[in-house]
Formats: C-alpha cells, sequence, structure tokens
C-alpha cells in the first residue's frame, strides 16, 4: 500500500500573496499516526511510540499547547522539541534544514505546564523498502 501526502506551502503578506502555493508530495510505504492529550502539569508523560528515523519521508508534529517533546528519555533525552502552539513541526526528504530527529526513537516523553491540556498529533510518512 502507498501512503501520499501533500505539504501547501504558501507566503502572503496584508497586500496580497508574496509567493505562489508550492505543494511538495511525499510517497511512502508506511505510516504512522499519535494523537495524544497531555494534562497540564505533565512532566516527562511516556507515550509508547516507536520509529527508525532513516525511514522518514516526511513529519508533521502539532500541539495546540506550548509543550516539549523529549525521546527516549525523559532526563537524558536523545532529542529535544519545544512544540510552539499551533506551530508545527515540519521536516521531509529535500527540507532546507537537517531532521532534529536524529536518533531512532523509543518512547516518546512530553512535557506540559501551559495551563491547560496539550492535544499533540503526528504524522509521518515513511519508506520501509530496504536500500
Amino acid at each position: 500500500m502507498s501512503f501520499i501526502a501533500d505539504l501547501v506551502q504558501k507566503l502572503t503578506e496584508s497586500g496580497g500573496e508574496v509567493a505562489p502555493a508550492t505543494t511538495p508530495t511525499f510517497t511512502g510505504d508506511g505510516k504512522d499516526n499519535l494523537d495524544v492529550s497531555v494534562a497540564d502539569s505533565s512532566t516527562d508523560y511516556l507515550v509508547n511510540f516507536a520509529l527508525d528515523v532513516s525511514l522518514i519521508q516526511a513529519i508533521i508534529i502539532v500541539s495546540d499547547k506550548d509543550v516539549t517533546m523529549e525521546t527516549n528519555d525523559g532526563t537524558t533525552p536523545a532529542d529535544t522539541i519545544n512544540l510552539l502552539a499551533n506551530n508545527p513541526y515540519i521536516w521531509y526528504t529535500g527540507s532546507y534544514f537537517t531532521n532534529l530527529l536524529t536518533t531512532d526513537i523509543t518512547g516518546l516523553y512530553f512535557t506540559n505546564s501551559s495551563g491547560g491540556v496539550a492535544n499533540v498529533k503526528l504524522l509521518v510518512i515513511k519508506d520501509t523498502t530496504p536500500a
């Protein structure tokens, strides 16, 4: 089975469109979804999630509240991403920057001190075909 994701990007300002919309498309034979609620005042809330980061074709992680996401260990994490409310972390092959997820994931740890429940969503399109 093939999974396809389109990422629509558009830059506008009050006077109108500055750059035309672009839509890179990502295809993979696997995908992972995560939809988790993290209670306020949670520290290192563990979510069971495993991912070989070398398989990622595209990933988006978004939270409706400011939260910290750590991988593999809440005390000495492999990677840390500070997610800002409604400001998604997006990475894809061909991106201008390096993926912040550098080590295979065995678990995710969330810390939420936003004052409310944080709803975190994650979508990964991956290529599981051996090289």
